[in-house]
């Protein structure tokens, strides 16, 4: 069964979108190439869906990363997918129920990665710029 989310913009989220959206929260990860192979392994999605889902996202609007023109840039939402971020943090726990444990521990095993910035400062996201 799959479940939706109706985000900004009325376009709709699938849990697995949900779930990426979640995981990546309010931190900015160096790459996306490393934000797949953890999904990739701790989650068993398979690197093309990942980044198949990250480009949807990213065409949705809610995130951003590097592309052949900005080589460098961190994987982040954007104030849009922060604010999708918001409605969805209430529902965590149910979101994550239809996959596996590391939802809940994602920022101290991304931290491990060593993937994770720390996004103080960031518009949007509770810090000051």
């Amino acid at each position: 069964m799959v479940y939706y989310s109706v985000s900004a913009e009325r376009s709709r989220l699938i849990r697995r979108e949900q779930l990426i959206l979640l995981e990546i929260g309010r931190d900015e990860i160096d790459s996306a190439s490393a934000f797949v192979e953890y999904l990739g392994s701790e989650y068993g999605f398979s690197k093309s869906s990942v980044w198949y889902n990250l480009n949807k996202l990213k065409e949705k609007g809610l995130l951003d990363f590097a592309s052949k023109e900005s080589v460098g840039k961190p994987l982040m939402l954007t104030p849009v997918g922060l604010a999708e971020l918001g409605r969805l943090e209430p529902s965590r726990n149910k979101i994550a129920a239809g996959f596996s444990e590391p939802l809940m521990h994602s920022e101290v095993r991304l931290t491990g990665y060593g993937v994770v910035g720390n996004m103080q400062g960031f518009a949007g996201s509770g810090g000051e710029m």
